[in-house]
């Protein structure tokens, strides 16, 4: 595990050992109930290095977190989460882990069907120029060419920059191998993210809202 090499920055080795040590300390004070969603801090050269490789990091990560709860007993709600944010304050091999808090935690949905697009609540991706793109569909592909369902002809957006799908009632966003990748709210993101209103996504100098 953690098989991806550098050579300068922070390790992939200390992130995880890190990532652990934070879910023992949350387990000891929470009846060995521990998040699910991590959120791992970096300087902003660091952030550039790992930027290659943050899809395999992410998944190697989200394993440890997974094998970890399992080996220690803990209580897990739900898939992993990772992802990754720069932060200005951090030196070059420095890393801070922040989880969501246990409270708000959630067990995996029991219905596994979507509601049917007639029934649920229909959300919408809004362009700062005010254009509104509905989502009336389960699954949506994101781009500047043509044959993408959402089309946004702007440079900074690759030409299938990323998919946007509904999967048990939650909006999920997908990075496809863009060049300039996506954040949400300013996070970028290396895995299928779940959308709440208000989020703003960014693909590049392009921020598209949540509503």
């Amino acid at each position: 595990m953690f098989a991806i090499a550098r050579r300068r920055g922070i390790r992939p080795i200390t992130i995880g050992r890190q990532l652990v040590a934070t879910m023992d300390d949350i387990a000891l004070s929470n009846n060995g109930q521990v998040p699910s969603t991590y959120k791992i801090l970096v300087s902003p050269s660091n952030l550039e290095l790992l930027n290659p490789t943050l899809k395999p990091l992410a998944h190697e990560l989200r394993q440890a977190v997974a094998h970890h709860a399992t080996y220690e007993g803990y209580s897990l709600a739900g898939e992993a989460v990772i992802t990754f944010e720069h932060d200005e304050n951090l030196g070059p091999v420095e890393c801070v882990i922040q989880p969501s808090k246990v409270s708000s935690v959630r067990a995996a949905p029991v219905e596994t069907r979507d509601p049917e697009p007639a029934t649920r609540e229909i959300h919408a991706l809004v362009l700062d120029n005010g254009t509104r793109f509905e989502l009336t569909n389960d699954k949506y592909s994101i781009g500047r060419q043509t044959t993408c369902d959402i089309v946004i002809a702007d440079h900074n957006v690759s030409r299938v920059h990323a998919e946007i799908k509904i999967i048990q009632g939650t909006w999920r966003i997908d990075d496809r191998g863009s060049t300039n990748g996506t954040r949400v709210n300013g996070a970028v993101i290396v895995e299928p993210t779940p959308l709440a209103s208000g989020d703003v996504i960014a693909f590049g100098a392009v921020n598209i809202h949540f509503e």
